[in-house]
C-alpha cells in the first residue's frame, strides 16, 4: 500500500547451500540503516565446534511425510539416521534451489531427495521458508505484530518470471501474506549494501578500498557468486540512487561447480565404482567429507605449494578395498595423482595445485563473463567490480579476477557473504533506491486487430459475429532493453470485447527475446501467464472498453486493468505458473 513503513523489514536468503535471515526496524533504519541483526547461533549439528551466520539448504521430512528439521539440525538427524541404518522412509533434500533456474516449473512439480525418493517441490521450499520465519520469530528482542512485517526474500537476478512467482507462492504457503511479500534481485540487494557501507566509511564501515564510488557518475559491476548461481548486474550512481546500465545476466557458476569438480575428482581416485558404493551405505561419511571439501575450497589460494588436509572416512577405505587387491597408496603412486596426493594416517593431503585445477573451470566462466560485460559499450566508464556472496570470499577467485581486471578495483567487502542478506534489509525499508531497471524482454500482450488482408497472415483471420479479426497478434508495452523507472507505468491501451455477450475478457501475458515481434506464435515469443478482468455489466454490448497498462522498475512485472463501466481496478491478478 502507498506510503506504508513497516515496523520490522525480515531479509529471508534461502541460498544453494546455506540459508539464513536479517532484519532492522524501522526505528533502526532511519538512525543507522547498517544496524541489522543477523543470527550468528546456526551451531554445526556434527561436532559444535564452531558457530555460522548461515545454515545449510537442508530440510529433512520424516517418514509420515511431515517436516521434522532444517539446516545443520536436518543434516545431522539424517547422519544418526544413516549410521544406524533407520534411515529408510525419511527424505533429505539438500541444494535444491537450482531446480527453478531453467527448468519447466510448475506447482505439481517434485525434488529428489538424497534417498532417491520423490516430494513435492512447493511444500519444500515452503518448510524452508515457515522454518526460517519461525526461527526468527524466536530471536526478536521485542513483540512484533504479524502485520507490522515486511518480508523480503531475495532471488537469483537471472531467475525468470515464474521462477519469481514460485517463490512467491512458497512463501504464501508458509504463512506470509502475498502483500507482506517482496522479492530482491539478489545482485541489486548486494550493490545497496555496498552503498550503504560506503556511506558510513571512516564511521565502523569498511569496504578494504580507498577509492570512492558512491559519487554520481560511478560505475561498477556487482558480482554475486553464490553456491548455485552467479549473477551479475552493472549499475550508476544518479543522485544517491541507483540506475541499471546492463540487464541482469549470469549463469550456473556457482560455488556447487567446483564442488562437483572435487566428486569428479574422488572418483578418478578412488574409481567411480567405490565412490557410488561408498555414497550409498555411508550417507552420512559422504556427508562429513562434502562438508571438509567446504572448508578447504574457502582456502585455496595463488600458492599451489598449499596443502588440503581431509579426513579421510575409515568406510571409504574399506569399500576401495573390497573392489581392489593392492592397497590406496599403491593405487594413486601408478595413477596420475602420483605425488599429488597422500594419505598418512586417517588424512588425505591434496597438492594446492590439484585444488586450483579444481576451481579453475568455474572461475574463468565466470572471468569470461566479466569480460564480455567489460567489452560492451553500454558498460564503458566501469572503475570497480564488487564481488558478493559465500563464493567470493575465496582468495583463488578474488586473485583470479585482480590479475584479469588491472585497470579497475576489484572490492570485496567485509562478510561478503552477508551483502545479499543485509542489502535485502535495506531494500525492504527503501525499495525504491533502483531508481531505473532495464526490461529484461519485450513485454506485450496476446490481442486481436481488425483484419487486414495487406498486413496480417490468411491463417489467422477469424470472423466472429459478421466481423473479421486478426488473432495472435504482439500487442507491444515495452521493449527489451528499453529503461522503466521505478513504480511507472506503461501509456494505457484499451481493449473491447468481442462478443456481445462476453462477461470477462482474459488477457495472456508474452515476453519475446525480439524487439517488435509481430504475432505471439512467432519463435521468439513465450507465455508468462494469463489475467483475466471481470465484465459483468453487458451494458453497452461489444462497446464495453477495459484499460491496460504494465508496470515495470520493480523486482517483479505488474499488470493493472480497469473495467471503464464500473471503474473496477484488477492488480497483478494473474498465474506466471500455468502447468
Amino acid at each position: 500500500m502507498a506510503g506504508y513503513k513497516p515496523l520490522l523489514v525480515v531479509a529471508i536468503d534461502m541460498g544453494t547451500t546455506y540459508s539464513g535471515y536479517a532484519f532492522s526496524f524501522q526505528h533502526e533504519f532511519l538512525a543507522n540503516k547498517l544496524k541489522i541483526t543477523t543470527n550468528k547461533v546456526w551451531q554445526d549439528g556434527y561436532n559444535h565446534l564452531h558457530t555460522s551466520y548461515k545454515t545449510p539448504t537442508s530440510v529433512l521430512i520424516d517418514p509420515e511425510w511431515q517436516f521434522h528439521s532444517f539446516g545443520y539440525e536436518a543434516e545431522a538427524k539424517y547422519s544418526d539416521l544413516t549410521k544406524n541404518k533407520g534411515e529408510k522412509n525419511w527424505l533429505l533434500f539438500r541444494r535444491f534451489k537450482m531446480n527453478l533456474y531453467r527448468c519447466e516449473i510448475s506447482e505439481s512439480m517434485e525434488l529428489e531427495s538424497l534417498s532417491g525418493q520423490r516430494f513435492n517441490a512447493l511444500s519444500v521450499f515452503a518448510m524452508s521458508i515457515r522454518y526460517l520465519k519461525e526461527h526468527l520469530s524466536q530471536s526478536l528482542p521485542q513483540q512484533v505484530a504479524d502485520s507490522e512485517i515486511q518480508y523480503v526474500i531475495t532471488v537469483p537476478a537471472i531467475w525468470d518470471e515464474d521462477a519469481k512467482q514460485f517463490m512467491r507462492k512458497a512463501a504464501v504457503q508458509a504463512g506470509i501474506p502475498s502483500e507482506q511479500v517482496t522479492l530482491a534481485l539478489e545482485p541489486e540487494a548486494a550493490s545497496i549494501f555496498c552503498q550503504a557501507l560506503l556511506a558510513t566509511k571512516g564511521s565502523g564501515g569498511d569496504m578494504s578500498d580507498p577509492d570512492d564510488i558512491s559519487a554520481t557518475g560511478s560505475r561498477y559491476i556487482v558480482v554475486d557468486a553464490g553456491g548455485g548461481t552467479v549473477d551479475t548486474t552493472v549499475h550508476e550512481i544518479v543522485k544517491g540512487e541507483l540506475k541499471e546500465l546492463h540487464k541482469a545476466s549470469g549463469g550456473g557458476w556457482g560455488g556447487t561447480q567446483v564442488d562437483q569438480e572435487f566428486q569428479d575428482l574422488l572418483m578418478e581416485i578412488f574409481t567411480t565404482k567405490v565412490m557410488h558404493e561408498f555414497g550409498k551405505k555411508y550417507k552420512s561419511d559422504q556427508l562429513e567429507l562434502e562438508r571438509e571439501f567446504e572448508i578447504n575450497k574457502r582456502r585455496v589460494s595463488h600458492n599451489d605449494q598449499q596443502i588440503a588436509s581431509f579426513r579421510l572416512p575409515a568406510s571409504l577405505r574399506e569399500v576401495f578395498s573390497l573392489y581392489n587387491t593392492c592397497s590406496l597408496e599403491e593405487h594413486v603412486s601408478n595413477s596420475r595423482f602420483a605425488g599429488l596426493v597422500r594419505f598418512t594416517g586417517d588424512k588425505m593431503r591434496i597438492n594446492g595445485k590439484v585444488m586450483q585445477n579444481l576451481m579453475k573451470p568455474t572461475i574463468q566462466k565466470i572471468v569470461s563473463h566479466v569480460e564480455t560485460l567489460m567489452a560492451d559499450p553500454k558498460c564503458s566508464g566501469i572503475s570497480h567490480i564488487l564481488l558478493v556472496g559465500g563464493f567470493s570470499d575465496s582468495p583463488f577467485l578474488q586473485e583470479n579476477f585482480r590479475k584479469n581486471f588491472p585497470t579497475v578495483v576489484v572490492v570485496t567487502p567485509l562478510d561478503a557473504v552477508l551483502s545479499v542478506m543485509k542489502g535485502a534489509v535495506i531494500f525492504g525499508h527503501h525499495p525504491g533506491v533502483i531508481r531505473i531497471r532495464l526490461a529484461t524482454f519485450t513485454y506485450g500482450l496476446d490481442t486481436c486487430t481488425e483484419f487486414d488482408a495487406r498486413v496480417h497472415d490468411r491463417k489467422k483471420m477469424v470472423v466472429v459475429e459478421g466481423e473479421r479479426f486478426c488473432n495472435d497478434i504482439f500487442c507491444r508495452f515495452v521493449a527489451m532493453n528499453e529503461e522503466v523507472p521505478f513504480g511507472k507505468g506503461t501509456e494505457e491501451e484499451v481493449y473491447s470485447p468481442m462478443c456481445t455477450g462476453q462477461t470477462e475478457m482474459e488477457f495472456p501475458v508474452f515476453k519475446s527475446t525480439e524487439e517488435s515481434p509481430m504475432y505471439t506464435t512467432d519463435p521468439s515469443c513465450t507465455l508468462l501467464g494469463t489475467f483475466i478482468v471481470p465484465m459483468p455489466a453487458l451494458m453497452g454490448e461489444r462497446n464495453r472498453e477495459v484499460g491496460v497498462r504494465f508496470v515495470f522498475g520493480g523486482t517483479e512485472l505488474m499488470v493493472k486493468a480497469e473495467e471503464k463501466t464500473t471503474g473496477k481496478l484488477v492488480e497483478a491478478a494473474f498465474n506466471f505458473i500455468t502447468k
